[in-house]
């Protein structure tokens, strides 16, 4: 199974994802910006599947265009808040799939499993 990478700047929403999904069996990476994760998507390191950013406490534009940038290369699913985001803006710019708070994380990791799977 490809590996999953986190992005996201909670650390509580990160690591409870993270261990649900090492818990599935999943290689998974766990970064609070896209930019910390930057080297191991230029690495070998951990051959991502799949990019799952939170987005919904930082929703800097920024952050919001480097993912962008990142969609063209690998997928990239979003958690986002409903005041913070346009959820067809972020369809335009290439994002597979958007989530908003609240996220049921057993559901989210069955879809993460599903996406993965050959």
């Amino acid at each position: 199974m490809a590996g999953v990478l986190i992005v996201s700047p909670d650390w509580r929403s990160r690591a409870l994802l993270r261990a649900q999904l090492l818990e599935e069996g999943c290689v998974v990476g766990a970064y609070e910006s896209l930019r910390d994760a930057a080297t191991v998507l230029g690495s070998r390191s951990l051959e991502p599947g799949l990019l799952v950013a939170d987005i919904s406490e930082d929703g800097h534009q920024d952050e919001i265009d480097r993912l962008a940038d990142t969609a063209g290369r690998l997928p990239v699913w979003v958690i986002a808040g409903h005041s913070t985001v346009n959820e067809a803006e972020l369809r335009r710019r290439g994002f597979e799939r958007v989530f908003f708070r609240p996220v049921d994380v057993g559901k989210l990791v069955e879809a993460i499993k599903q996406r993965l799977a050959p």
